[in-house]
């Protein structure tokens, strides 16, 4: 399991060294929410960038049913909502621009920028099975979160018959409660985890590798890692109540986290339509596709280009 020590680091921030001038403005990246899941060096790698140029600008961290922006809106003040945002999808942009947001431009998903030989095979085991709950994190957790699990689990006991393996990917603030791993383990699930998503550029190589074996992806509710198996060519479906909805007793909630408006966007997902399909259409809707850069396309929008650094 992930050490208590790692934990404590986590939760520090693990403070990035400030950079002299002329260098610290646009030169290294030390933006902690561009480092997340691996992102910076996905971008880096698909432009072929080897030096270490800052993005000019925030990413989207993963899908969202949202703006996408890291922030709630109403505490950005003007100066913050002219700073340039990079996010996924035309839903994403819109919303984002509705808030007042000056400066936004839909690149589609980091996740995009891999390449595809990675995900792109049928080594896989069939009737696997491997699930994603909604994770926690740093910032947010849940309320009777054991119960909750507990919940989740009694939902799965009636689809466990079909399946010849289970595996489930915990977040890693679930996965160092031991209690919630025994949970699954007691089922005969096995329990794995991504690890922390900062400055982790291991992150999605990880998941496409615990993806890759398995020939079902379910979660109970949608993100990125749904979209993210779709366009991947796995057989995604969501299955079970929410843990975000049964999180709160909150009828505002729903609101929140608009899982109907989802299902009734998306039913051929949900567990009871289900036909056994990978319907990876979906996932380039939701990922922004369509918003995909080429390399050089995305080194300019970026700003990386050497006659920049000094500026």
């Amino acid at each position: 399991m992930l050490s208590n020590t790692k934990t404590k680091l986590y939760l520090l921030k693990k403070k990035i060294k400030k950079i002299p001038k002329p260098f610290q403005n646009n030169f290294w990246e030390t933006n902690i929410d561009n480092l997340y899941y691996g992102h910076y060096h996905i971008l880096k790698q698909y432009t072929k960038t080897i030096l270490p140029y800052k993005i000019n600008g925030e990413v989207q961290h993963g899908w969202s049913y949202g703006h996408g922006i890291a922030a709630n809106p109403f505490l950005h003040n003007k100066e913050e909502k002219l700073k340039r945002y990079y996010v996924i999808n035309k839903y994403n942009k819109k919303k984002s621009i509705k808030y007042g947001y000056k400066n936004v431009v839909a690149i589609g998903a980091p996740f995009l920028y891999l390449p595809k030989n990675l995900y792109i095979n049928n080594n896989y085991k069939p009737k696997t099975l491997i699930l994603f709950p909604v994770h926690t994190s740093e910032h947010d957790g849940f309320h009777d979160t054991i119960d909750i699990h507990k919940r989740y689990i009694e939902d799965l006991k009636k689809i466990l018959p079909l399946f010849k393996s289970i595996t489930v990917s915990l977040g890693w603030r679930e996965y160092e409660n031991k209690t919630i791993v025994n949970l699954f383990k007691h089922q005969g699930i096995s329990v794995v985890t991504m690890g922390y998503r900062d400055n982790n550029p291991n992150f999605l190589f990880n998941f496409i590798k615990c993806i890759n074996k398995h020939e079902y992806v379910s979660s109970e509710s949608f993100s990125s890692a749904i979209f993210y198996s779709l366009i991947m060519r796995k057989k995604v479906f969501i299955y079970g109540r929410s843990l975000l909805i049964n999180a709160k007793n909150d009828p505002t909630l729903n609101e929140q986290y608009p899982y109907k408006f989802y299902s009734s966007l998306y039913p051929q997902l949900l567990w009871e339509n289900y036909n056994d399909k990978s319907h990876y259409n979906i996932a380039e809707i939701e990922l922004g596709l369509e918003f995909k850069r080429s390399p050089n396309e995305l080194r300019k929008i970026f700003g990386w280009h050497l006659k920049n650094i000094f500026i």
